[in-house]
């Protein structure tokens, strides 16, 4: 049965140079959940960059979630496009289906005990994963995030991209940090110091 909770996607002209890029980047549920940005000039299609996602789009909550995915992974392939043009080897724009996103990149690293992703407006993206206990001890937190967030300003012209950058919002424990696109609210173990983590951080966000 088809869900009832469609994402909206989203399109695009980009240039570069004399050339004039379409990019349509929207979701899919069948055969697996799926983020897929198609790129076309001139009526021809260029490439199709495609991101697998584990959710599926059940509820309407889940739905805005994979809209700000859809938005983020847009952008990104946007800017790209805009300063360099579509690459030679256009899977390198967001890296291959099988490479691990960032949030995965991130919690892999030992000083970090959870990750989440969160919207441009502060609010955590998938917080069906977020424990009771997870919420009592950080609600001050959570309920925070948006005015946390504006420590990375919006760009001028550019409703939905902000500065990019790490910034600690509690000494040791927790991070924020900006892709530009992409926002992460990351906690790390007790006594993590930030000289420590950020470079790990910043080769995992590009920055």
């Amino acid at each position: 049965m088809a869900s009832k909770y469609i994402p909206a996607g989203r399109t695009s002209i980009v240039t570069k140079g004399k050339t004039k890029f379409q990019l349509q980047t929207e979701y899919a549920g069948i055969p697996r959940p799926r983020i897929t940005t198609t790129i076309f000039s001139e009526g021809q299609v260029l490439h199709k960059v495609e991101k697998v996602i584990s959710d599926e789009v059940d509820t309407i909550e889940v739905m805005h979630q994979v809209e700000d995915v859809i938005k983020a992974q847009h952008l990104e392939i946007s800017k790209v496009i805009r300063e360099r043009g579509l690459p030679s080897a256009p899977e390198s724009i967001i890296g291959s289906p099988q490479e691990k996103t960032r949030s995965e990149n991130i919690a892999q690293l030992d000083d970090v005990e959870h990750v989440f992703r969160i919207t441009a407006d502060g609010k955590i993206a998938n917080d069906r994963k977020i424990t009771g206990q997870f919420k009592k001890m950080f609600k001050h937190v959570i309920r925070e995030l948006p005015q946390m967030i504006m420590v990375f300003a919006s760009l001028p012209g550019k409703a939905d991209r902000r500065e990019e950058g790490i910034y600690e919002i509690e000494d040791g424990r927790i991070l924020l940090a900006s892709t530009g696109v992409e926002f992460f609210l990351i906690l790390v173990k007790p006594g993590t110091a930030y000289d420590s983590i950020a470079p790990r951080l910043k080769e995992i966000l590009d920055l």
